[in-house]
């Protein structure tokens, strides 16, 4: 009799968000118009992970070159973001239910990109201002995590903080973010002192960081780096190759190494919790078959309490992520006359260029000009 209880226990675990896995494999496979549809019903049906579907969003829109858009997507994920992660409603029933039944925060690596992203996009729209914004925003969601400071490592972000400093005149800050972004990718062309080139090309390659379950209830998280690294790739300008772009960030590295993530301990905790509850309800309803009749229903009622507590303790970790984050963020630096320039990236075979694979800019007697391109396998 007490055994009967369990099928009904087992049938009241809950079910968790998918995120946006299948959106991303379509963008991947080339379909970006099948991923657009996929998040604009999730958008809908799903408002706990508005932010992570705005976020996939603005990377399509970013491709397509549909800058106010983009611009807009990112910073409405960024209000969702900021609010959940200040407000500490994350905290809410975080032992009672799993993570991916809360809403979509991001880890700190993606609220830093999304930042990343406000900074990239605004650059090429000419807000100089606001591109500073972001570019110090990602540095600084990389450099603090609670009451813990690190360095910032994402080179990418403060060479580009650089840049803006530049655009807004102001040498002394632009420098200091120069040198910055240099000491931690030393090897990379475009950060060298004497590159004072006035054109700028942004390179993200691969595929980003994919979040997966480990451990006995699911409750750690491993992060799966892109298996195919893109090699340096040519910039070509007029038809003319200018020179070829090299590794200067990488978001695998950031997702990994980030002095842990919010909810590792409280997931920790509910692994053991959801283990003995279980062992003990389990053995409580095994025990109430023996029990004489006058105490079998206390002891089954107690079993069964404590096998319900296991199944609603879910230790799960959230593996919901930003799946259509990079791999590498490669840079390129160059001089170009001033006037109008077609700018092309070309990757090698097996590889192919998401967007307008050449560009259109007009280089200013003074200032830089920023090109971005996504290049994919």
């Amino acid at each position: 009799m007490a055994i009967a209880l369990l099928p009904a226990l087992l049938a009241a675990a809950a079910c968790s968000s998918p995120g946006s896995d299948a959106a991303g494999r379509a963008w991947y496979a080339g379909d970006p118009a099948r991923a657009r549809q996929l998040l604009d019903q999730q958008l809908v049906d799903d408002p706990d992970d508005r932010a992570l579907f705005l976020n996939e969003l603005g990377v399509l829109d970013l491709e397509a070159r549909d800058l106010p858009t983009a611009q807009q997507r990112f910073l409405q994920a960024w209000n969702l973001m900021e609010s959940l992660t200040t407000s500490g409603l994350d905290a809410t029933g975080a032992v009672v239910g799993s993570e991916a039944s809360k809403s979509w925060r991001g880890d700190p690596y993606e609220r830093a990109m999304n930042s990343w992203y406000l900074g990239i996009v605004n650059y090429l729209l000419g807000v100089h201002d606001n591109a500073l914004a972001g570019f110090k925003n990602a540095i600084f969601v990389d450099s603090s995590r609670g009451d813990d400071a690190y360095d910032c490592d994402f080179a990418p972000a403060l060479f580009l903080e650089g840049l803006a400093y530049r655009q807004l005149g102001e040498g002394e800050m632009a420098s200091h973010s120069f040198a910055a972004a240099r000491a931690l990718a030393p090897e990379c062309d475009a950060l060298r002192e004497e590159n004072a080139g006035n054109v700028v090309v942004v390179v993200e390659t691969g595929h980003g960081p994919v979040k997966v379950n480990a451990g006995q209830h699911g409750e750690q998280i491993r992060f799966i780096a892109d298996p195919d690294q893109a090699p340096e790739l040519d910039v070509v300008a007029d038809g003319a190759l200018l020179g070829r772009s090299k590794v200067a960030g990488d978001v695998w590295f950031q997702a990994t190494t980030r002095g842990g993530r919010a909810f590792d301990a409280i997931l920790e905790t509910k692994s053991a919790i959801k283990t003995g509850t279980a062992v003990a309800g389990t053995t409580a309803l095994l025990l109430a078959d023996e029990a004489k009749e006058s105490r079998q229903g206390a002891v089954a009622l107690a079993g069964a309490a404590l096998l319900l507590a296991s199944f609603l303790t879910r230790a799960e970790a959230d593996t919901r992520h930003w799946t259509t984050l990079p791999d590498k963020v490669q840079l390129f630096r160059a001089t170009l006359p001033p006037g109008v320039h077609q700018i092309e990236v070309r990757p090698p075979a097996g590889w192919r260029v998401a967007g307008p694979a050449i560009q259109q800019i007009t280089v200013p007697p003074q200032g830089d000009v920023l090109v971005y391109q996504r290049v994919l396998r």
